[in-house]
């Protein structure tokens, strides 16, 4: 008994030091995409087509501003040529607002503080009332919503840190933020979220989102024992709200861009004060997140491009996980070629990272099962790319897929985790592409003039290409086998974003295939989606092995609005032709028959009036109860009938039936006992 007793306690012990370890060992693939310098250039254009020179500002507002100065200070954009007007444009309208918004305040000094324009002035000399700047912040601390409060706070720590407010304000103001944090952490739900006010039903993530941040700045500044322990009491519930997020396979988000944002940003600022957080958020989590966020690229707004580069950056440094990818330099290769396969190690916004690379095991993509070809070959860096490379050509590595398994162990493990990454690599000697080129011009006679023409080689792609709206683009190549034409039996074009994808056919004409289209056509197969689209060239037959080059990257913009994306499209009504109706009697003898068979009730109502009723013999006592319910059962059925009759259906009648023949059976067999008892009573006294 006591050795049974000591194996459980090992096995226990063995379980309780060994479960930590191996959940810190766990890795996951990384990121499959990054924010590329295309996709920072793309943003800077969209961001300085909303610059108004009138108003002086980006959008209609000094909200839209903030967001608009917000991306370009976060990019590292800080020659912002337009920064002298905007800080004078929202000097003056901080200055002619009476103190009475926010929200206006709060948008104004953060656009002053993202531009460096409170550095060296006081708070009176920017906005004209120091007094009335009090009474604003002490009255939001004290009576304002959540999002009033969290305004406050933030101007206030704003000011304060750009020295931009006087003594007698900090002296107002630094007694109210204890309170604060009570008043806030009060308005926290059941369920982890905060509400608005307090007399609200419900929270919900977008407030809680801006209570984290705002909880996470006040534990920092005030540094004590009171708002510690609320700030924890706010941690206990985190997991319950990451609960709340919908999931898919590769993807984590809350309900939109702005509400995953900003609570990402909430989230890893309530990490930096409290460590319990990165023991609720996972790696994987903050993965699924940046997935997520890559995937809104294409931005429609400037809130969007603000919440989009926010969230970016909180998963690119951040203390609990920073997300790393790892890309083929190239996909596809010759037999001639193997000895320099390539690959990037980047973060996020795609940097290069320090780290190892090991190729765990290759195997083929029709049987990724089946024995490894080659394991445990380790990559060399190149400085000079800052690539990784390895040479396979004494691998003996045939034309076919393969799935390259390898394993990242970044150097900085405090900032960064291991990932094991499969990419496929395909080797094909069957058939090469030549003479790709993508051309536009504003007429189809125009198309092979050497400026508007693009020329890749096979394996490569082209840089990020825009074809104007007024343009007539061609894609034109050649498929070769052996140095011969090759005509493949399928070849298509793939236009892919995140938005939206389409894959139309490649036309085959003397030796090479092409596809033209105009901006008419594109917007009618892509739904007149606007944005970036990633071209794949992808070729099929049954002799070679399948092909797919991401050859090019094309941004297309529509002047129509976009056509909704619809799983399920709408279709033409479809027409049913009904078989004649059988001849029938006329209405006048079904009428007559119909009577007929209701005749004998209005034969037996009139024989009643004439021959009359007698109750006399009508039973009593228990007899009587018997007999009314008798009779009000078969009534019941009778009504029954003439209610199938009408309108109801088979099934529910005959359940229906079913249950009332029971008491129907049980008060007839008593009322039939008592008439028998009746009569032989009757018959004794005779």
């Amino acid at each position: 008994m006591k050795l049974i007793i000591l194996i459980v306690l090992s096995i226990l012990i063995s379980i309780v030091i060994s479960g930590p370890a191996q959940s810190k060992i766990t890795t996951t693939r990384g990121i499959s995409n990054v924010y590329s310098k295309n996709d920072i250039n793309n943003i800077k254009q969209f961001i300085s087509s909303k610059y108004n020179g009138n108003t002086k500002l980006y959008g209609e507002s000094l909200k839209d501003t903030f967001y608009g100065v917000g991306v370009l200070t976060r990019i590292g954009e800080t020659n912002i040529e337009t920064t002298k007007d905007i800080c004078k444009q929202t000097k003056e309208q901080l200055k002619q607002n009476k103190f009475t918004d926010i929200e206006l305040v709060f948008n104004g000094v953060s656009i002053l503080s993202e531009l460096k324009c409170l550095q060296g002035e006081s708070s009176s000399s920017s906005f004209g009332n120091e007094q009335k700047l009090q009474d604003l912040l002490k009255n939001k601390l004290e009576n304002g919503s959540l999002l009033e409060k969290t305004q406050a706070i933030n101007i206030y720590f704003t000011l304060s840190s750009a020295k931009a407010i006087d003594s007698k304000t900090v002296s107002i103001i630094d007694p109210l933020l204890t309170q604060t944090v009570n008043s806030m952490v009060s308005l926290m739900d059941e369920d982890g979220t905060f509400k608005s006010v307090s007399t609200d039903d419900e929270g919900n993530l977008q407030n809680t989102a801006v209570a984290y941040f705002a909880l996470a700045r006040l534990s920092h500044r005030l540094k004590n024992n009171e708002v510690d322990k609320l700030v924890a009491k706010v941690v206990n519930k985190v997991d319950t709200v990451l609960a709340s997020a919908d999931e898919t396979t590769d993807s984590l988000y809350f309900n939109d861009l702005s509400t995953t944002s900003s609570l990402l940003h909430g989230l890893l600022s309530l990490a930096s004060v409290n460590d319990k957080v990165a023991d609720v958020i996972s790696n994987k989590q903050i993965n699924q997140i940046s997935e997520y966020l890559l995937r809104q690229k294409n931005v429609e707004s400037l809130s969007d491009a603000y919440h989009l580069i926010v969230g970016l950056k909180r998963c690119q440094k951040n203390s609990i996980s920073q997300p790393i990818s790892l890309s083929l330099v190239k996909s596809i290769y010759s037999p001639s070629g193997l000895n320099d396969i390539r690959v990037r190690v980047t973060d996020i916004f795609d940097q290069p990272i320090e780290a190892s690379i090991v190729i765990n095991k290759v195997v083929s993509s029709k049987n990724p099962r089946s024995t490894p070809i080659l394991s445990g070959k380790e990559m060399k860096f190149q400085s000079s790319d800052n690539s990784f490379v390895v040479d396979l050509s004494n691998e003996n590595l045939k034309l076919g897929s393969y799935n390259f398994e390898f394993k990242v162990q970044p150097v900085d493990t405090d900032s960064y985790k291991s990932i094991t990454n499969i990419q496929i690599v395909t080797i094909t000697g069957a058939v090469t592409v030549n003479d790709m080129k993508l051309s536009y011009a504003p007429k189809s006679d125009q198309l092979g003039s050497p400026k508007t023409t693009n020329e890749v080689q096979f394996g490569q792609k082209l840089p990020l290409i825009e074809i104007p709206s007024n343009n007539i683009a061609r894609i034109f190549f050649r498929i070769a086998s052996e140095a011969q034409p090759y005509q493949a039996q399928q070849v298509g074009i793939r236009f892919y974003s995140p938005a939206r994808e389409a894959v139309v056919p490649a036309t085959y004409s003397a030796d090479a295939y092409s596809y033209t289209f105009t901006n008419k056509d594109a917007c009618k197969i892509l739904g007149c989606q606007s944005g970036n689209y990633q071209l794949d060239l992808i070729i099929g037959d049954q002799s070679i092995t399948p092909l797919q080059w991401n050859f090019g990257e094309i941004n297309l913009k529509f002047n129509q609005s976009t056509v909704p994306a619809n799983r399920y499209p709408e279709q033409l009504p479809i027409s049913h032709n009904f078989r004649p109706a059988e001849k029938r009697p006329p209405q006048s003898i079904s009428s007559l028959f119909t009577l007929l068979v209701l005749s004998p009730i209005a034969i037996f109502v009139i024989g009643l009036l004439f021959v009359g009723t007698n109750l006399g013999r009508f039973p009593t006592g228990m007899g009587f109860i018997y007999t009314m319910g008798f009779l009000g059962c078969i009534s019941a059925t009778a009504l029954l009938i003439i209610n199938y009759w009408l309108q109801s259906k088979m099934d529910v009648t005959l359940k229906n039936l079913a249950l009332l023949m029971i008491p129907l059976v049980f008060l007839g067999h008593k009322s039939m006992s008592y008439y028998s008892n009746l009569s032989s009573s009757n018959i004794k006294k005779d």
